[in-house]
């Protein structure tokens, strides 16, 4: 929907003059009136819905950061701090459909008036929650609430004789943690996201030994989809074989090698930076 009163500043420098005289205002409602006659009341109902449903967002973010402040006693409510204010409630504005996000921007500004959380509130987490998706931060919640660090691998297929492997999946979490197939699909690239912000750190040379990988990550799909795709290979090996098709002994040593490869889990673990302990202490 085209907002025309969003048209008269542009319009205006466009005439090299101010727009306050309402010199252009006269064409500008004509435009609008003849936009009204097109479309009719359907297109005004929906405005005004639009609106209302905006306030009644901003009334439950502004609802949202002051149930925060509530939990700050009295004597810790501080005037808040302007390097997190100004930018927290400028960015958030932006995000004012997503719960998910907006919950973190309320809990940020709340922590800006907060006198305990003065050291640790930094202004580069409005920047944080700005690059973050909602399951992002769904992540985040669920490291933070496991004890700082959990269990990853890469799911990948073993070579015979030693010519090594090839990763099917990175970063796959377990089903505890994590059961629903469209965020598993989502989990990799979020963990390369936090991880690019530095509030969190995963690693393949260290594991937790007290965790049974093959137990938990067997029961994983990537595990089960890694087991069909090289069923596959088998299957269009033994067709190569059986066919006439002219192959190359080395595109067919190659193939013969993906059709004997094995499934195999790599170890790993995944946990919260020290920065990325204060920002949930902050904003989860």
């Amino acid at each position: 929907m085209i907002d025309f009163n969003s048209l008269l500043p542009i319009l205006g420098s466009v005439a090299g003059g101010s727009i306050g005289a309402g010199v252009l205002s006269g064409p500008i409602k004509s435009l609008d009136d003849w936009w009204y006659y097109q479309f009719g009341k359907d297109t005004e109902l929906k405005r005004n819905e639009a609106q209302l449903l905006n306030k009644s967002k901003i009334e439950a973010y502004k609802k949202d950061i002051f149930d925060e402040v509530k939990k700050i006693p009295n004597e810790n409510i501080k005037e808040p701090q302007l390097d997190i204010i100004g930018p927290a409630l400028e960015a958030s504005k932006y995000y004012i459909d997503t719960p998910e996000l907006r919950k973190m921007f309320s809990k940020l500004v709340a922590s800006s008036m907060d006198s305990r959380k003065e050291e640790v509130t930094r202004s580069v987490f409005v920047d944080f929650v700005k690059q973050m998706s909602p399951f992002d931060a769904k992540l985040l919640s669920i490291v933070s609430k496991k004890g700082n660090i959990i269990p990853i691998a890469n799911i990948q297929r073993k070579l015979p004789d030693n010519n090594g492997v090839l990763t099917f999946k990175s970063d796959i979490l377990t089903m505890e943690i994590l059961t629903d197939i469209s965020e598993r699909n989502m989990a990799s690239s979020a963990i390369v996201n936090l991880s690019r912000m530095r509030l969190i750190d995963t690693s393949y040379s260290e594991w937790l030994t007290a965790f049974d990988y093959d137990e938990s990550f067997s029961k994983t799909p990537e595990y089960t989809q890694c087991e069909q795709q090289i069923a596959l290979s088998k299957n269009v090996y033994r067709m190569r074989l059986d066919s006439k098709v002219e192959t190359s002994p080395k595109d067919l040593e190659n193939m013969k090698r993906l059709a004997n490869s094995t499934v195999t889990i790599g170890k790993g673990r995944l946990n919260l930076t020290t920065l990325g302990t204060e920002f949930t202490k902050i904003c989860i």
